[in-house]
């Protein structure tokens, strides 16, 4: 097919292939730029003082993407801060700014897959295709058109760029110029860490002692950072992850994972379970939707821990078939899954949440262009261009239809009724997401139904400082407000028995009680906040002994 396309294309110049490419994604997701800011783009964009002055830009490179909305915890991402720092700079809060670069990363990494493949020695329409079908799958709005999903097409850049750089031979030298864009993919997202295993799985693909141990000697600089990283990251006290999902698993939305955490077994059986839940979604996206549920599997006799267990099954039989001879392209791809995943597989790591979406951002490369050069190769031992053919405006149909899904799934996510709506009439039970459907309805005004959805949030579970405190402020707003100023007094004092240093419960206090004259219970109120906020007395309200 290659020589065919040189054939059709004689004097197309190389770079085609990216340009149609990066078209095809600013195509696809055309429709996103109007958009608005969703979930958690209130806490790591608009409400981040640290993208607001260059007096604050130092910081960026040691705060979580959550210190800047004074929220304890939160991930170690420094790039993705810097970006919006830049955009906030240039464009403000606008919503197209931010998702425009998202978009602009997919691109390129789409053209990077491409190159990827291309570096690996595979077939070039393959390649090609692959590249398009996994640019336009629509599993990847998650990571693309929610705007604070930077992080996974920001990585996914760096370890391509990575693999770009040391493919195809792999010299000590090029494993020297590769190290800055692993660490910039670890300054990007924890996934990161993943990258030495990717460049083994392509030395695996590439050499021919492939299955001697001394072959992947000149892997040890870059093993090396990733145990140094990996040990700092799981014990950063200030940092979510294994070390402080203790008080995550506390909270309702997450009950059930605290006994995922506790039980090896369990975790096992519930990664076993999302195989073919995955498997699924990637063959027929219709059902795609963030918080969504997924029930932790304490046995191994139900069907999906069967299946999922006959998926892994059948990929370490391929490989082990294979020897890195037969078939290697596929097992190539199986590799690169199994690595690429690894991290959010929870077998070893407990996570945050048991199935999401974007997580299959950076597998899916190494997998659908496996599986797209094995075919490819099948269907060379034919010599028969017309089923070659048939295969590319296959290949181009599916992708056409991907495009469209996902020009479709953009819509879900251009506004918080649409948005969260969308996660309801799936039967999930959130109170983020009844909470952030309510902040939604006090933005356009309509307080009475903004109360009624944070009586929904708090119906499900009461853990949630948040949850009373934006509820005070939603009931201050109901006519008559001064009638209802003990009832909102009430919420914050609720508030702050749930966490006593949730700063934003002092401060509403602090101006209720201005408001009722009560200078006394204002000076301490806000003394409290100042000291939260690390802020030095106040001349005119000085801190109480």
């Amino acid at each position: 097919m290659q020589k065919a396309a040189q054939k059709l294309f004689p004097s197309a110049p190389q770079g085609l292939p990216y340009f149609l490419l990066a078209a095809a994604v600013f195509i696809a997701y055309a429709n996103v730029y109007d958009n608005v800011f969703l979930f958690d783009d209130g806490l790591i964009i608009l409400r981040n003082e640290l993208l607001r002055s260059w007096q604050t830009f130092g910081r960026l490179f040691t705060a979580t993407t959550i210190e800047g909305a004074h929220i304890p915890g939160g991930f170690y991402r420094p790039l993705q801060n810097i970006f919006y720092f830049f955009l906030y700079q240039t464009a403000g809060p606008e919503p197209w700014a931010f998702h425009l670069l998202n978009v602009a990363l997919h691109a390129a990494n789409a053209g990077l897959v491409c190159l990827l493949g291309r570096k690996l020695g595979f077939n070039l329409w393959a390649v090609f295709f692959t590249a398009l079908i996994w640019a336009l799958h629509p599993l990847h709005t998650e990571a693309i058109t929610y705007i604070s999903g930077t992080a996974d097409p920001l990585y996914t850049l760096f370890c391509l760029m990575g693999l770009a750089v040391l493919l195809p031979d792999f010299t000590r030298r090029k494993f020297l110029l590769a190290l800055p864009l692993f660490l910039l993919g670890l300054m990007s997202k924890e996934n990161a860490v993943v990258f030495p295993l990717l460049v083994m799985s392509c030395m695996f693909l590439l050499k021919k002692d492939r299955l001697k141990p001394k072959t992947y000697i000149n892997t040890w600089p870059l093993w090396l950072i990733a145990f140094a990283y990996i040990a700092w990251r799981v014990t950063a006290p200030h940092l979510d992850g294994p070390q402080s999902y203790d008080r995550l698993y506390d909270q309702h939305d997450y009950y059930n994972l605290k006994l995922y955490s506790q039980h090896f077994s369990y975790r096992v059986y519930t990664f076993l379970a999302t195989l073919p839940a995955y498997a699924e979604i990637l063959l027929w996206p219709v059902d795609l939707r963030m918080e969504r549920g997924f029930a932790v599997f304490v046995s191994a006799w139900p069907p999906e821990v069967w299946i999922g267990t006959a998926l892994l099954a059948a990929a370490l039989a391929q490989i082990a078939w294979s020897r890195g001879q037969r078939g290697l392209a596929l097992s190539w791809g199986l590799i690169w899954f199994s690595a690429a995943h690894f991290p959010n597989s929870g077998i070893f790591i407990s996570m945050n949440s048991q199935f999401l979406e974007h997580w299959m951002y950076l597998p899916t490369i190494g997998l659908f262009l496996g599986i797209a050069q094995t075919l490819s190769d099948f269907l060379q031992k034919f010599k028969l261009p017309t089923l070659r053919y048939m295969a590319a405006a296959c290949a181009l149909i599916v992708a056409v239809a991907l495009g469209a899904r996902t020009y479709d799934q953009n819509m879900i996510w251009h506004d918080p009724f649409v948005f969260y709506k969308n996660i309801f009439k799936y039967g999930e039970v959130s109170a983020r997401a009844h909470n952030n459907l309510a902040l939604a309805y006090m933005e356009r005004g309509d307080y009475a139904e903004a109360v009624r959805e944070f009586y929904e949030a708090i119906n499900i579970t009461d853990t949630y400082p948040e949850t009373r405190h934006n509820l005070a402020l939603a009931i201050l707003n109901l006519p008559n407000s001064e009638t209802h100023i003990p009832q909102a007094i009430a919420n914050l004092e609720r508030s702050l028995e749930i966490d006593p240093n949730f700063y934003r419960a002092y401060t509403a206090l602090a101006k209720i009680y201005a408001h009722t004259g009560d200078k006394k219970k204002e000076a301490y109120y806000l003394a409290k906040e100042r000291e939260l906020l690390g802020k030095p007395p106040s001349a005119e309200f000085p801190a109480s002994n």
